[in-house]
């Protein structure tokens, strides 16, 4: 298990470090964006599909990008799924459907129970990468998880 947590930290610094080049002081007005998360099993597929670490989607905006994310519990195997992160506790997020909201191991997280939808809303105003992954037991550690790499908007 640490070494999986060990391998997405090392693929998500390199990420950080290839991104973070010199930013202009002013935030750029971005696009608004929508991208549709499915939860299946022990993944999250993105539609439009996105580049892959393993089995890990890395999900690419520009900074001032708003993205709402469609999130769906599709799981055959009707398994309890959420979408969690850190970040997610210093970011202001509008947040509508069928969803339980709360915090757990310094996370804040939006679960879904079996066929229930949500959409996130949020505006990404920092250069990085952002890794989420599914804060239910051991979804994880099997490989519910992925990044959002936000890159300066190209002139």
């Amino acid at each position: 298990m640490r070494m999986r947590w060990t391998l997405l930290g090392l693929v998500l610094a390199t990420m950080l470090v290839m991104t973070a080049t010199a930013a202009p002081s002013v935030i750029a007005q971005g696009a608004k964006k929508t991208i549709k998360l499915s939860m299946v099993s022990y993944k999250f597929t993105p539609d439009p599909p996105a580049r892959m670490m393993g089995d890990f989607p890395i999900i690419t905006v520009n900074r001032g990008d708003t993205v709402v994310f469609q999130i769906s519990n599709d799981d055959p195997d009707r398994r309890n799924h959420s979408f969690a992160a850190r970040w997610l506790m210093n970011i202001q997020v509008q947040a509508r459907g069928q969803f339980r909201t709360g915090e757990a191991d310094e996370r804040r997280f939006f679960a879904a129970q079996p066929g229930e939808k949500f959409e996130l809303e949020l505006t990404f105003n920092q250069v990085g990468s952002f890794p989420f992954v599914c804060g239910v037991f051991d979804h994880a550690w099997r490989g519910l998880g992925g990044a959002i790499n936000v890159a300066v908007p190209r002139q």
